[in-house]
């Protein structure tokens, strides 16, 4: 028995040793196969996430198309590039992965050429966009080009998904090969089972790993296909859980948040504006959220001084909002308004009457008109209207307003005009066309405007000039009149003038003949009779000649004098103080009998004319004489 045992001991052992080698090399075999098999599953998963990928680029690229022919903005054709880049490049990680797999192989040779096809037409829709020509034939074949390559992508989708299937299941057996296996080898040796339980549990967590990184893939391209879908619209986007708390949030809003979208993911919103509470927002997003019902509303936000467009889907999960920055469109229809209202007040400040005419020029809207004029709907019809204007400016305006509707162009004329309590009054018409984008006049728009004070103002202000005018020709008659008669003054003045001037010149020259005489004369009676006369004698001898002289110089200036402004002397240098002596000479008659004192202060030399300064000083002393007696 110990001789079997010890036989059967070595023999066991071998036969354990054996077991376990063919075990372990069982085991090791099976474990590489299924490590190639999920290897393979992995393989399916990235060929399903890449099929996946075209799928969300060509759909971006569709809708960066979209968004380009509805906004003409070149940033979504950079955006069609890129994704139609993305669709090529993906192909071409498909046909690499799918190298192995000839069906898909056919598949994609035929996937490619639709797929260029339909880009070949995306691209010609967005020509023909430029053109202002996009037909509904491109249209549909855009569509069929789209479904046939749908399906292709099902098609190779649902491959993918059964080949995964199969490769799931052969892991599956080959993990229960596994088990048996080790399930013999347990049997034999527990150490054998130990170490099989250990390389299974290796081999469990592998495969769940793989299985949680092949779901963490799905999501993450899900997330991924949401992502990019809410980062290519033009609008803002938050997504907020019940408790107002951020979950997503795309680069538009974070522009207008001025934060990161990271910064804000998972912080409650009220906490991150607080201020936002006071506004009409804060009441509609809890109304939404309660009544779980969309609402759409606008509303001005003054922290960032902008208008917002806000559109709430609300969900059990939370709130979705959609909101765009539309200022410059609020800011225009403000503007707009006051514009209108602007407008408003003005013809109603400036006009009597506002009225509208037909394209050929027949009333329209005449209902201020009807207010002025006094006539109804019915007199006012076709040409009635002109009936109103005074008979005289009836014909004129008639001329005017046709040929302002033949030439399109602008309509004035000023006219009487019978207003409602039957007198005629003064009125200024204007009217301008509206015209369509053709330059088609789609209706006139007119204004009458009383202008009766004005034309009063104006025939007055007329009247005034032309008496004024009379009156000028009148004083002008009388200035020509008056100008004639005295340049004839004026003649005879210098005629007179020359008269006395010459008589002067004569009457100083007889003058001077008798007073050399008397002078002589005197001096000859002097000489001879010098002896014979006393001293009292002599002196009135010397009051002779020197009275003489003086007569003598008087009539030298009087001849001076009248010679002034036709014959005036050159000015010297004359001493003041000998000029007011040779006065004070001339009048030592007058200075004596008034008994008058005469002092001056020392006088400056200047340059003047001797004889009318001489002249001068004697005036001022013999009128100062004269007046003090």
């Amino acid at each position: 028995m110990n001789k079997l045992l010890e036989k059967l001991v070595p023999g066991g052992f071998s036969l354990a040793l054996l077991l376990l080698c063919g075990v372990g090399t069982a085991s090791y075999l099976s474990i590489q196969r299924l490590t190639e098999e999920k290897r393979w599953v992995f393989h399916t998963h990235q060929v399903i996430e890449a099929i996946d990928h075209t799928h969300i680029s060509l759909s971006n690229a569709e809708g960066a198309r979209s968004s380009y022919i509805l906004t003409k903005n070149t940033v979504y054709r950079k955006v069609y590039q890129g994704e139609k880049q993305k669709v090529y490049e993906v192909l071409k990680v498909i046909r690499q992965l799918s190298s192995d797999n000839p069906s898909q192989q056919r598949r994609l040779d035929t996937l490619e050429p639709l797929i260029a096809q339909k880009f070949s037409l995306l691209e010609q829709s967005i020509d023909l966009v430029g053109q202002a020509s996009l037909d509904k034939s491109t249209q549909i074949a855009i569509a069929d080009r789209s479904i046939e390559i749908r399906e292709q992508l099902d098609a190779m989708h649902n491959e993918e998904k059964t080949l995964l299937q199969r490769r799931i299941a052969t892991t599956d057996d080959l993990f229960r090969q596994v088990l048996v296996v080790v399930g013999l080898g347990y049997v034999l040796s527990f150490l054998l089972l130990i170490v099989v339980y250990l390389l299974l549990q290796k081999q469990i967590r592998l495969n769940q790993a793989l299985s949680q990184e092949a779901i963490r893939l799905e999501q993450q391209a899900a997330k991924a296909k949401l992502a990019d879908i809410l980062e290519t619209i033009t609008d803002a986007f938050v997504a907020l859980d019940r408790n107002s708390c951020c979950t997503y949030i795309n680069q538009r809003a974070g522009q207008i948040f001025n934060y990161h979208p990271a910064d804000l993911i998972g912080k409650n919103i009220w906490q991150v504006f607080p201020e936002a509470v006071e506004y009409q927002f804060y009441h509609t997003y809890f109304q939404a959220l309660a009544e779980q019902q969309v609402i759409q509303m606008q509303e001005f936000y003054p922290p960032f001084e902008r208008w917002f467009e806000y559109c709430m889907y609300p969900s059990p999960e939370g709130v979705s909002v959609f909101f765009q920055d539309i200022t410059r469109q609020k800011f225009a229809e403000i503007a707009l308004e006051e514009n209108e209202r602007r407008y408003r007040s003005l013809v109603v400040a400036t006009s009597q009457a506002v009225w509208i005419a037909d394209t050929k020029g027949m009333p329209k809207d005449f209902s201020s008109w009807i207010a002025l004029t006094g006539q109804s709907d019915a007199q006012i019809e076709g040409w009635g209207w002109l009936n109103a204007i005074h008979p005289e400016d009836r014909e004129l305006s008639e001329l005017l307003w046709t040929q302002a509707l033949k030439t399109k162009n602008l309509y004035f004329s000023e006219h009487r005009l019978r207003v409602a309590d039957g007198s005629y009054r003064f009125f200024a018409a204007h009217a301008v066309p509206v015209l369509d984008a053709n330059d088609k006049i789609q209706e006139w728009v007119g204004t009458h405007t009383d202008i009766t004070e004005q034309q009063i103002a104006l025939r007055d202000r007329n009247l005034a000039q032309l008496a004024l005018q009379k009156a000028n020709e009148e004083l002008e008659i009388k200035v020509q009149v008056r100008t004639a008669e005295l340049q004839k003054l004026n003649e005879e003045l210098k005629r007179s003038n020359q008269e006395l001037e010459q008589f002067a010149y004569v009457a100083s020259h007889d003058l001077q003949e008798p007073l050399r005489a008397v002078t002589g004369y005197t001096q000859l009676l002097e000489n001879e009779y010098q002896d014979r006369l006393d001293e009292s004698a002599q002196e009135y001898f010397g009051y002779i000649i020197d009275g003489a002289k003086r007569m003598q110089q008087l009539i030298q200036d009087l001849l001076v004098y009248s010679r002034v402004g036709t014959r005036g002397q050159e000015f010297v240098l004359v001493d003041c103080n000998t000029a007011l002596n040779l006065a004070l000479n001339n009048l030592h008659v007058a200075i004596a009998q008034s008994k008058a004192i005469i002092t001056h202060e020392p006088l400056p030399k200047l340059y003047a004319d001797k004889t009318q300064m001489v002249q001068l000083f004697q005036n001022l002393i013999g009128n100062a004489i004269k007046f003090c007696c």
